[in-house]
C-alpha cells in the first residue's frame, strides 16, 4: 500500500488525478492484503501447496457466495477452491503482483518463484473464503458498518458451505493524521490538502474492541469466522511509507488476532478439515 495509484486496478481513475495509497471506494487495500494473507498461507501450508501442485485447487477473485438460510449474497474477496466442475479463468496468483501494485522484496520474489503455480477460477466448491476490510479514519462513523459487513461475510460463507474456512482481516489505522481522499475532493496539485487528526490510540483501540465481538467458532455447525487476523498500520495517505505496528496483538487487542498466529491456525485447519480432498 505504500506505493500511491491513481486509481483501482482495471477501474476509473480517482477524481481530479490524484494519487493516493488509500481510497475508500477502492477495493486495491483489501485485494493487496487479500493476496498478502494468500503467500503467507501458501509459504506455511504443506498440504496447501501439495494439492495446489498435484492440480487439485485453485482461487477465485469477488467470488459471490449466497447465504442459504437468509437468501442473500455477498462477494468474497478470495476464495480457495476445488478444481473440480470449476471453470478457468486466464492467469494465476503470481500474476496479480503487477495490477494490484504490490511491492515484493528480493527474498519475497524467490519465494513466490518457488511456489507452484496457483491457477485463477470461476470456483465451484469453496474451502476457504477470505474477507478483508480496512479502518483508515472517521473511527466513531466506521464501527458498525465494518462489524455489520465483516459478520455478514462468516454468516454468508457458511450458509453457502458449512464445512468452508470463512477467514477475516482487518487492517486499522494508527496514524496520528489522515489526509482522506472524501474531504479532499479537488486537484491536490492546486489546493492545500485538508488534513484529519486522529486521538491515538484511543481510535484504533475503539476499532478493534469492535472487531474482537465478531463471532468466532471453533468446529464445523457453529456460527462465527474460523479465523480472524488484525493487523495495526501507520498510513498517513500522504505518500510517505506504510508501515506495520509491531507488538499490536497483546497491547491492542487479544494474541489470537495476531497475525501469525491467524496464518498458523489457516494452516492447522486446513490440513485437518480437507486431508482427503
Amino acid at each position: 500500500m505504500s506505493v500511491p495509484t491513481t486509481g483501482s486496478p482495471g477501474k476509473r481513475p480517482f477524481q481530479n488525478g490524484n494519487s493516493w495509497q488509500y481510497h475508500p471506494r477502492s477495493d486495491r487495500h483489501s485485494k493487496i492484503a487479500c493476496w498478502a494473507l494468500l503467500f503467507d498461507l501458501l509459504e506455511n501450508c504443506a498440504l496447501l501447496r501439495s494439492h495446489v501442485a498435484d492440480g487439485k485447487v485453485a482461487i477465485g477473485i469477488n467470488h459471490k457466495m449466497r447465504d442459504f438460510a437468509r437468501d442473500r449474497s455477498k462477494d468474497l474477496d478470495l476464495v480457495i477452491c476445488t478444481t473440480a466442475g470449476m471453470s478457468p479463468r486466464p492467469g494465476n496468483f503470481a500474476d496479480l503482483v503487477v495490477p494490484y501494485t504490490i511491492v515484493l522484496s528480493d527474498d519475497d520474489r524467490a519465494a513466490l518463484a518457488a511456489l507452484p503455480i496457483v491457477p485463477l477460477a470461476n470456483p465451484a466448491t469453496v474451502l476457504l473464503a477470505l474477507e478483508a476490510k480496512a479502518c483508515m479514519t472517521e473511527f466513531s462513523k466506521s464501527r458498525p458498518r465494518l462489524y455489520d459487513e465483516l459478520n455478514s461475510s462468516h454468516q454468508t460463507i457458511h450458509g453457502d458451505t458449512d464445512s468452508a474456512i470463512a477467514a477475516g482481516f482487518a487492517l486499522v489505522n494508527s496514524a496520528e493524521t489522515f489526509i482522506s481522499p472524501i474531504r479532499n475532493p479537488w486537484p491536490l496539485r492546486d489546493h492545500p490538502a485538508v488534513v484529519s487528526k486522529h486521538n491515538q490510540p484511543k481510535n484504533l483501540c475503539s476499532i478493534a474492541e469492535k472487531l474482537t465481538r465478531l463471532p468466532r467458532r471453533a468446529r464445523t455447525g457453529e456460527e462465527g469466522f474460523d479465523a480472524f487476523a488484525i493487523t495495526v498500520i501507520d498510513c498517513a495517505n500522504d505518500g510517505r511509507p506504510v508501515t506495520v505496528a509491531e507488538g499490536a496483538a497483546g497491547e491492542y487487542y487479544p494474541e489470537i488476532y495476531d497475525y501469525a498466529q491467524t496464518i498458523g491456525r489457516l494452516t492447522h485447519i486446513y490440513a485437518t478439515r480437507f486431508s482427503s480432498i
